[in-house]
């Protein structure tokens, strides 16, 4: 009689761990669904830059430059690079706005 006993005590106690395994497993996935969800509309909003940073092809601007400069403006990525020291500029404008955070700059 007391092996039965013995046994539904250790499946119970079995069943029980199995629980609290699937809930940490259950909170993990929602915890990395959450951080996978956070870096799709990072993405997203990546992607958006490309388009804002068209209006910043310099070379268009300057009609007093030769074609020649232009197209060379054009190869070597001149308006990508502006865009970038732009977005730089940016960034640590924002990074400057935040109370106590200051790295050397």
């Amino acid at each position: 009689m007391l092996d039965w006993f013995a046994n539904r005590w250790n499946d119970g106690i079995d069943f029980l761990w199995r629980l609290v395994l699937s809930i940490y497993d259950m909170l993990k996935d929602f915890f990395m669904w959450c951080i996978d969800s956070l870096m799709d509309v990072a993405i997203v909003i990546l992607d958006g830059l490309g388009s804002i940073m068209d209006g910043l092809d310099v070379a268009k601007y300057f009609t007093m430059l030769p074609p020649e400069t232009i197209y060379m403006l054009k190869i070597i990525g001149f308006s990508e690079a502006m865009g970038m020291i732009v977005t730089c500029i940016g960034i640590r404008f924002i990074i400057q706005m935040i109370p106590f955070v200051r790295w050397g700059s």
